[in-house]
């Protein structure tokens, strides 16, 4: 009985000294992931800033299932080179493109972004998203477009929004 009684305190006492450790967020990365992360960290003061001509870009009545285009412009009014890793939209239909060398600090470039519309008709809207090395890390700008001359049998986009 007192064997018993003497693994169990051993068990107890192994068991509560384990449980207390307390682990660092440091602890679950590599070395190498610890200085990537560093790495992107950037210095407001010194960061690039992405200046959007328009926040927004409307195309107007686009034509069910037809194909338009827009150059967005912006400009780098930071203080070092700016940097676009990455661009995203919200649906595949929206597809940006975006330039791949640096852009100079007070230089204008601009983005390619091509919509293709569906089949609903209905005020349409899709955010596109830059990964990018300004301050925020990301940058944001919206296009949208009213969609007309869908068939009959295609419902509203509002109303297939909601289901």
């Amino acid at each position: 009985m007192k064997t018993k009684l003497f693994i169990l305190g051993v068990a107890a006492l192994v068991m509560t000294t384990t449980a207390c450790k307390e682990e660092k967020a440091t602890d679950l990365y590599s070395e190498e992931e610890i200085a990537e992360q560093a790495s992107k960290v950037v210095d407001p003061a010194t960061a690039p800033v992405m200046t959007l001509a328009e926040a927004t870009h409307d195309f107007g009545d686009v034509k069910a299932n037809e194909k338009v285009q827009a150059y967005i412009k912006f400009t780098n009014s930071g203080k070092s080179p700016l940097i676009i890793q990455d661009a995203s939209a919200t649906c595949g239909c929206t597809v940006p493109e975006f330039p791949k060398t640096p852009i100079a600090v007070g230089a204008t470039d601009s983005i390619k972004v091509e919509y293709t519309a569906g089949n609903m008709n209905g005020k349409q809207q899709k955010t596109v998203t830059l990964v990018t090395n300004t301050a925020n890390g990301t940058e944001q700008f919206n296009i949208s477009a009213n969609v007309v001359g869908a068939t009959e049998a295609a419902p509203n986009a509002q109303q297939a929004f909601g289901q």
